[in-house]
């Protein structure tokens, strides 16, 4: 989703904490300028009309949120440079503007048919009608020096939970303050940086809970998600892990490095070694589709979109060992005569990780009722899909009539 040039201390940041997303699952793009979709957009300040609380809930709102304040500045070391409020917005505001009121209807549509072409969610899926829904769940966001909390979640006689949730958006600020990693180009980046951005006001926000006497969050298992549904969540499964990491190595001035060098790739986040190693991905240069078919949208999924791809019909631990060997992927999604093409193609380590990954994705047509028609061809419904080895690539190619 493309927007004009970066505007000094302009971030929004819409901290969509565990099933509390709105965010996008691809970076929509063409010849548009790329951001960060998943919790970091470039804009202006939000003008949101705020709920006028009762007198006591106000009151509690800025004494908690000064309390806060002062124990983030000390813990993280960073002072903030102008003040916060916060905004009181409803769940129903929530759903109206930042659910069917922040969607996309070509970047919906195009999500929607790169998911069914790929078996990832069943032909009478409607995308919409899901971010919506999980936008409902929105708890807090910040924007600029606004902190924005739903009312209907945010209890500021609550110390401990309603903190540790400022404690998170307030390091957000933080960030939009101290730090400016460049903008990423491509869903794989942006994953892998949302979840550096979110892993560290995560575990600030632990932090705080801990401190003030709380239990300690549980990890979200990727295991008891849905696909689709970890797709969104993966800065919030893997990211706070990540950071956590390179915290306990060095530190908060660790962390502060990793803002000048971010990960780059999903591949870095669920394997900090790599990232240590300096591993990085290969760009992968597109197949050519042939003539009549215009291209829609291009861009990078990355690891931990492969491995969701295999976890909707294979088991997780044969996903997860399929999807480790990844180096580099470019898909691209083009239409002719109401009709789309898919190509994918995916690089690997090594000859044996291609072939590893092709017989994880041969299975997944089986498993999909796919029947095989050739020697690298599978029919299933309104799809055609052909499988093709090129050296350590995988080429998958799915045709697609979608009426």
């Amino acid at each position: 989703m493309g927007v004009g040039p970066v505007r000094s201390k302009a971030w929004i940041i819409l901290a969509l904490m565990l099933a509390a997303l709105i965010s996008f699952t691809f970076s929509y793009s063409l010849s548009q300028p790329k951001v960060i979709t998943q919790t970091i957009t470039v804009t202006e300040r939000i003008e949101v009309p705020s709920v006028t609380p009762d007198k006591a809930y106000e009151e509690n709102a800025q004494a908690l949120l000064q309390h806060v304040k002062e124990w983030v500045e000390s813990r993280r070391g960073l002072r903030f440079k102008e003040d916060v409020e916060i905004v009181v917005l409803t769940r129903e505001w929530v759903m109206e503007h930042w659910g069917v009121g922040g969607l996309n209807a070509t970047q919906v549509m195009i999500e929607e048919i790169v998911l069914k072409s790929l078996f990832m969610v069943p032909e009478d899926f409607n995308l919409t009608d899901f971010k919506v829904r999980v936008s409902g769940h929105m708890i807090a966001g910040a924007a600029d020096h606004t902190i924005y909390v739903v009312k209907e979640f945010f209890d500021p006689s609550d110390r401990v939970a309603s903190g540790a949730i400022l404690a998170h958006e307030l390091m957000h600020i933080l960030q939009g303050e101290y730090f400016s990693p460049s903008a990423p180009c491509l869903t794989d980046e942006g994953n892998a940086l949302a979840a550096l951005v979110e892993g560290e006001a995560g575990l600030v926000g632990s932090q705080y809970l801990i401190e003030h006497g709380g239990r300690p969050r549980d990890p979200l298992p990727e295991s008891i998600l849905d696909p689709l549904e970890a797709l969104w969540l993966f800065p919030y499964i893997y990211g706070e892990p990540f950071v956590r990491y390179f915290y306990e190595w060095g530190g908060w001035s660790m962390i502060d490095f990793l803002y000048l060098d971010p990960p780059r790739s999903t591949a870095q986040i669920l394997h900090p070694e790599k990232y240590l190693e300096g591993w990085s991905p290969i760009p992968v240069d597109p197949p050519h589709p042939g003539d009549g078919w215009r291209l829609l949208y291009q861009d990078t999924m990355g690891e931990f979109f492969i491995r969701q791809v295999l976890r909707v019909h294979l088991d997780g631990l044969s996903a997860n060992k399929s999807a480790e060997g990844w180096r580099g992927d470019v898909l691209q999604l083009y239409e002719r005569d109401g009709g789309y093409m898919l190509r994918w193609k995916i690089l690997w380590e090594n000859d044996d990780e291609a072939v590893e990954f092709a017989g994880a994705f041969m299975e997944l047509l089986e498993r999909a009722g796919a029947g095989k028609v050739g020697e690298s061809t599978w029919i299933a419904g309104h799809r055609l899909v052909e499988i093709r080895m090129e050296d350590r690539a995988v080429l998958i190619t799915v045709i697609y009539a979608s009426r």
